[in-house]
């Protein structure tokens, strides 16, 4: 059991957990208006583009051993720039000036600590981190949804809202001993827990045991069957070509003999993608240098199998030899052989990379060869940036990789695309960039100043809002097994959906009228269902990369998901904060009513989501079209 990435992410979700509760402090004990609390917020949403990289890739990744004293330094620092807001005497003359001044330590030094705890989880689950990190993460989510409602029931009785530094204090505190506690090397796999009851389920598939049931008479591997089967598997959804070698009933009987030990049924050729229930193109760790590396329990045991397979290769070699047959054997699993010096159509592959690297020309072998290599020397440098590949990443983790991107003659300085290949991809990335903006700056619109104007307002008490910070966060939970299992069928149609849905929320806190009797619910509601909107729109958007980019390389749809990120999570939310801020006091400089101003923020975003609506058609049909 891994203790300390769950134990990360539970004290960072306590000490960010009064976040949502800052813009109610501003405006009750600070005074500011609107337009200044959206300011603030923007401040350092705008700065994680540059401080995410910054810190997670060009300074940690280079240090790797200071790993956890990097967090425990930024944590003193971040969370000291929350407390000096939270100590401003209320309006005094200087309140402004010292509270942008926070804010900017906030969103250099605070902001990259999700993602620095994200990378420390990645390496110390090393090769196991696309099957245990969701998991990891969940404590933290968990842990957000319990202070929210917590927060907010203190928060009936403490109108000096003493509960906000109590708070962020308590889970400083431990984030800062848990980081200096951590040490960022990879686990061993014996301490990971499987997600199955199948104790080998921690081996690769190449070293998995022998099935136990027994080979029925009918079986193609039977000793006395009088045609033997070699199945080329072309991809888990293909059904597997058969071909015939005809062999004399002894000799398959000694040969199965050997072989019988390592003899797999099909549906052992594709477990980790069972286990994954991603699709095959975001499952980086699936090729064949990927699960050459994956370590087994008992280094011992892996050298015996690797030994007698080879052993049992040259003797099946000698037995097939002996009769006409169309198909030389299979070579040994991940072999130099089985990567790309076979061209026989009867070979007999272990995994989908070996497939494709033995059926594919020789020059795109060799551009895929290098691709990888230099994918690897990525990688090894800053292993960070594995996060920007992860199939469902979080929506801030993928923009670390932009300020890598922007050093010249760098890593990723070597791209090359053909001019036919980027004029006609151009539409349909500009069309996804443009609505992930909208998208993100929608969602600040609807959401910065959305605790004013639940409890200024519509007059709900504090520990309702503390409910819909709680729902919000269960919301994002239930996203991504909701694009897993639905949504990513049906990408237009889930693009509309959702636009459709969260025009349906904008509307639905128009007619919200206070002291209503079904206000309460009607709030919750909304909030669950536009939370879940735009996070299943970013899982969604995210997992289309791989679509619009169909010939790109690694690192281009890398580079790709980090401007998303940037723009659904960095500048559209800043952008979008501003706006909210400037038009609740535009209305309240005409009217002085603070009211009737939200209500003109949420007609405008319907407005913008309908733009969003539009403008989507570029890349969602396009890949329903293919």
């Amino acid at each position: 059991m891994l203790f300390w990435p769950k134990l990360l992410s539970i004290a960072h979700a306590i000490a960010s957990s009064v976040r949502p509760y800052l813009p109610l402090y501003l405006s009750h004990l600070l005074g500011f208006t609107c337009a200044d609390i959206g300011i603030l917020l923007a401040v350092p949403l705008a700065l994680r583009v540059a401080s995410l990289g910054l810190w997670t890739v060009l300074v940690i990744d280079q240090r790797p051993l200071l790993h956890g004293f990097f967090m425990a330094l930024l944590t003193a620092v971040g969370t000291a720039a929350l407390v000096l807001i939270l100590w401003i005497p209320p309006h005094a003359k200087f309140a402004w000036s010292a509270a942008l001044f926070c804010m900017l330590l906030d969103g250099i030094f605070y902001q990259p600590l999700g993602v620095l705890i994200d990378s420390a989880i990645i390496k110390i689950l090393g090769d196991y981190k696309m099957m245990y990190y969701d998991s990891q993460r969940q404590w933290g989510d968990v842990a957000a949804a319990v202070m929210a409602v917590g927060i907010g029931w203190s928060l009936d009785d403490d109108h000096d809202f003493d509960t906000l530094m109590g708070t962020i204090l308590i889970g400083a505190v431990l984030l800062f001993l848990v980081s200096l506690s951590t040490t960022v090397i990879p686990a061993d796999p014996s301490s990971l827990e499987s997600p199955e009851d199948d104790p080998n389920d921690h081996l690769t598939p190449l070293l998995k045991p022998a099935p136990t049931s027994p080979i029925s008479p009918s079986s193609p591997t039977h000793p006395h069957s009088h045609h033997h089967h070699y199945y080329t598997y072309h991809h888990h959804h293909h059904h597997p070509s058969q071909h015939y070698v005809t062999t004399n009933a002894n000799d398959l009987e000694v040969s199965i003999h050997v072989m019988s030990q390592y003899y797999y049924e099909p549906r052992y050729f594709y477990k980790p993608y069972n286990l994954f229930h991603e699709q095959l193109s975001h499952i980086s760790e699936e090729d064949a240098s990927m699960l050459q590396q994956m370590a087994s329990q008992n280094d011992t045991v892996k050298a015996v199998q690797e030994e007698t397979m080879t052993t049992t290769e040259d003797e099946t070699a000698t037995t097939t030899s002996s009769h006409e047959a169309p198909a030389a054997p299979p070579p040994p699993p991940l072999s130099p052989s089985a990567r790309g010096q076979s061209d026989d159509p009867t070979t007999t592959f272990r995994s989908s990379s070996q497939y494709w690297a033995t059926t594919t020309m020789a020059a795109t072998s060799a551009s895929t060869t290098a691709n990888d290599i230099h994918s690897d020397a990525i990688f090894d440098a800053m292993p960070s940036l594995q996060l920007a590949l992860m199939p469902s990443p979080p929506p801030e983790t993928p923009m670390l990789i932009l300020p890598v991107a922007m050093v010249p003659n760098g890593f990723f300085a070597t791209d090359d695309d053909s001019g036919d290949e980027q004029c006609r991809q151009r539409w349909p990335v500009c069309s996804l960039l443009i609505t992930v903006f909208s998208m993100g700056t929608v969602s600040a619109m609807m959401n910065a100043l959305l605790y004013i104007y639940l409890h200024d307002g519509l007059g709900l008490p504090m520990h309702m809002i503390g409910i819909v910070g709680m729902v919000s966060t269960a919301a994002k939970v239930a996203a991504k097994p909701i694009v897993q299992h639905w949504a990513n069928r049906w990408c237009h149609r889930t693009v509309v959906v959702i636009h459709m849905m969260l025009i349906l929320c904008a509307l639905g806190y128009t007619m919200l009228q206070p002291a209503h009797l079904g206000v309460h619910v009607a709030v919750v509601v909304l909030q669950i269902l536009q939370a879940l909107a735009f996070n299943v729109f970013w899982y969604v958007a995210v997992q289309q990369v791989d679509a619009v980019l169909l010939t790109a390389g690694q690192h281009q749809r890398m580079i790709l998901r980090g401007r998303m990120s940037a723009l659904f999570n960095s500048i559209g939310p800043a952008i979008g904060a501003v706006l909210a801020g400037y038009l609740v006091d535009l209305y309240q400089q005409t009217s002085y009513m603070t009211f009737p101003g939200f209500l003109l923020v949420y007609k405008c975003s319907i407005v913008v989501l309908a733009i969003s609506l539009l403008l989507s058609r570029g890349w969602s049909l396009a890949i329903d079209e293919d």
